[in-house]
Parts: structure tokens; C-alpha cells; sequence
């Protein structure tokens, strides 16, 4: 397990750039004796006899940190987000005698979402979307949203703190009126110069995470007066229920992040969320998954596959 996780980190498979891996794993998979395909969005398909599908990313953010093992963890980018879940998928494959469930690995998580979007348009059924959640069950999707202000102030000299209309205190202030009203994290800002003069632009990335519907026109609402744009609004879905896998895991949990479940909900799939490992350090250079988490979620995965 540990020397399949450390080749597929070390293939590079940012957004955008996942043609490697993706020929990595069909090879893989095709070495194993299986049929594997990829569609016209890039996602790799190995299909099986239900209906019931594990499916997972294979892009990963910018990369943070090379790969590396403690005896314990293994760290590097990637690593949990989510190729620690491709390596148990591919761990199961190769004890799978009778092919019953069925696989996807899809592309362009990171970004757009576009390979989940294409493959929920193009086949139907249940799926449980692979991503880091302490191997508990998600039973919501959080709905997130992100948002690009622009502020603008009056320029002087530095020296007058006091004149003029300083656009990075405008926006601070702005954010500061939201806390406590919504679940939000300043993401980006970015105002000023080397010139010493008061700042009279100033640039900000707020996201948004909420468990509750919310209007997108009251929410909306909360930008009156300031210039915005809503780059992104995703409302909360509340995961289905699969049987299989609750026979297997008891523990529930939330996913406070977008993930490429919420493609496949909108298009009429039955999903749920559940992985290895933990979100909280992907994204970062400390990102970092349990090896014997990776051995319990293949056998999870091929005792699932053997009831089927």
C-alpha cells in the first residue's frame, strides 16, 4: 500500500494536468485484468455489475510538499486529497476476483468540477464519493459560496493617517459587520503598494459555508452598497443513505467542503460522502494520511464488493 501511495503522489496531477495518472491508473487497472475506459472528459470508468459506484479525484491543489512517511502518516500533496482513496480503490481491485462494483476516478475536482458534471449526465445510479472524512459517513454537504469585493478609497500621503478613505479599513470594517451573521473566511486581500500614500483600492476573497438553505437574493442582499461579484453558490445537499456501507461504518460526520458529490446529486444520483483521512491539513504543506486507514478502507471496499 505504501510504495502504491508513494507512486501515485509522485505523479503530478494538478488541475488541468491529470493526463499522467489517468494513464497510470487505466494501465493499472487493465494489468489487473479489468476493462477500463476514459470518457471525453478524462475520467477513468471501470464499470461493474450494480449499480453501485466508489468514485474519487485525481487532481490535486498546487503542489505544497513532497512525499514522505513516518513509520505512521504519510505527507505530500495529494496524499489524502484524494489519492490515499485511489490507493485503496486499487488495493481492493487487485483482491477482486468478480467485478461488482464499479469505479470512476474523475478529473478537475480542484477546479471546476467538470469530469463529476460529465459523468453524472452520462450514467446514473448510487455512488460513494471518496473523500477525506475519518472513514465516518457524511450526512450534509455544507453549501458554500465565494465572493470577490472590490473597494474603493481616497488617496493621500501616508503621512495623514487620519484623511483621505483607506480601502483595506473599508474592507476590513466590511468583514468585520459580518461576523457572527455567516460562516466566512477571508480567503484573499490584497491592496496597497511600496508608495507611501493611503490605499485607495483595495481586493477581497470572502467564502461562505452555510448548513441551511439560503436565498441566493437575501444572500445578495448582504453586498448591497459594495461592489461584488458571486463567483461561486452552492446550496447544502443532504446525503443519501447506502446500505452497504453502513453495514460496515456506524460513525456519521458533515463535509463542510464543496466535493464532486454535489455534481452527481444534482443530476439525480443517490450519494453519499466517505473516506480516508482528514480534511483539516489538505491544502497545506502538512497534508497527511494514517497508512492502516488505507488497508481498513480496501477491505471495507472489497468486503462491499463481495455482498453485492
Amino acid at each position: 500500500m505504501l510504495q502504491l501511495l508513494k507512486e501515485l503522489v509522485e505523479i503530478k496531477s494538478v488541475s488541468g494536468f491529470e493526463d499522467e495518472l489517468r494513464d497510470y491508473l487505466k494501465e493499472k487497472i487493465d494489468d489487473l485484468g479489468f476493462y477500463s475506459k476514459i470518457d471525453k472528459a478524462g475520467n477513468v470508468i471501470v464499470e461493474g455489475s450494480s449499480d453501485l459506484w466508489f468514485v474519487t479525484h485525481m487532481d490535486t491543489v498546487p503542489i505544497k510538499a513532497e512525499f514522505r512517511y513516518d513509520g505512521e502518516f504519510a505527507y505530500g500533496t495529494g496524499v489524502c486529497d484524494a489519492k490515499g482513496s485511489i490507493a485503496a480503490i486499487l488495493s481492493a481491485i487487485s483482491k477482486i476476483d468478480e467485478l461488482n462494483l464499479n469505479f470512476a476516478f474523475f478529473v478537475d475536482e480542484e477546479e471546476s468540477g467538470n469530469g463529476s458534471k460529465h459523468f453524472s449526465q452520462n450514467y446514473t445510479g448510487r455512488a460513494v464519493v471518496m473523500e477525506p472524512t475519518d472513514l465516518k459517513i457524511a450526512t450534509i454537504q455544507f453549501g458554500s459560496a465565494e465572493v470577490i469585493l472590490k473597494f474603493k478609497g481616497k488617496s493621500v500621503h501616508g503621512a495623514y493617517w487620519d484623511k483621505g478613505t483607506n480601502a483595506i479599513d473599508e474592507a476590513i470594517n466590511f468583514a468585520n459587520k459580518l461576523k457572527g451573521k455567516l460562516n466566512f473566511s477571508i480567503q484573499m486581500i490584497r491592496g496597497g503598494s511600496e508608495e507611501y500614500r493611503i490605499p485607495d483600492e483595495c481586493k477581497v476573497r470572502l467564502s461562505f459555508i452555510f448548513d441551511k438553505e439560503i436565498n441566493r437574493d437575501d444572500f445578495c442582499r448582504i453586498f448591497e452598497g459594495v461592489d461584488y461579484t458571486i463567483t461561486e453558490f452552492y446550496e447544502p445537499i443532504k446525503c443519501d443513505r447506502i446500505e452497504e456501507l453502513e453495514k460496515f461504518v456506524k460513525e456519521k460526520t458533515v463535509m463542510l467542503s464543496w466535493t464532486d458529490a454535489y455534481n452527481l446529486k444534482k443530476n439525480g444520483w443517490k450519494v453519499t460522502i466517505w473516506g480516508p483521512g482528514s480534511l483539516i491539513d489538505c491544502h497545506t504543506e502538512r497534508e497527511k494520511i494514517k497508512i492502516s486507514d488505507l488497508y481498513k478502507t480496501s477491505d471495507i471496499i472489497l468486503k462491499i464488493n463481495e455482498m453485492l
